[in-house]
């Protein structure tokens, strides 16, 4: 019987542990499917559905029980895409976004809304781009 127990034991973090991954993940990619930044924007990462740690350490789990490489592929992108929430952005997502803007407008007006959102996300185009730097290589650590 000891032996059986020290198994199960020993196998129940291992399985909490894919369970839990597969949680963190799908809500994940459920929220980039619906709320992701544009491409160039910059969001809170309190605005994510879990912890960014939390989702860094789930896709990595994920990673590493498959051998799907187009599954495999999804989870790099899910992991490099994390940079584009940071600490400390505040409530709104900051860079170019067309959906807030109203195109109808004069296009003085929609170049200067254009202008100050560029200026909005400037200071943050630095540490989103050294984030994803330090994810690639995380990623390439792994061997992925």
């Amino acid at each position: 019987m000891g032996i059986f127990h020290r198994l199960i034991r020993e196998s129940s973090p291992v399985d909490h542990d894919i369970c839990l991954a597969h949680k963190v993940v799908g809500e994940y990619a459920n929220y980039l499917n619906t709320c992701a930044p544009l491409p160039g924007c910059v969001a809170d990462s309190s605005d994510l559905p879990h912890d960014k740690e939390l989702i860094k350490e789930s896709l990595f789990t994920c990673i590493n029980a498959t051998a799907d490489p187009e599954l495999i592929g999804h989870f790099k992108n899910g992991y490099l895409m994390l940079s584009a929430w940071q600490a400390g952005v505040g409530d709104n997502v900051l860079g170019v976004d067309f959906t807030r803007m109203n195109l109808e407008e004069n296009p003085i007006d929609v170049a200067a809304q254009v202008h100050h959102q560029s200026d909005e996300v400037e200071r943050w185009t630095p540490v989103v781009v050294k984030e994803q730097k330090i994810l690639a290589a995380e990623l390439i650590s792994i061997g992925v």
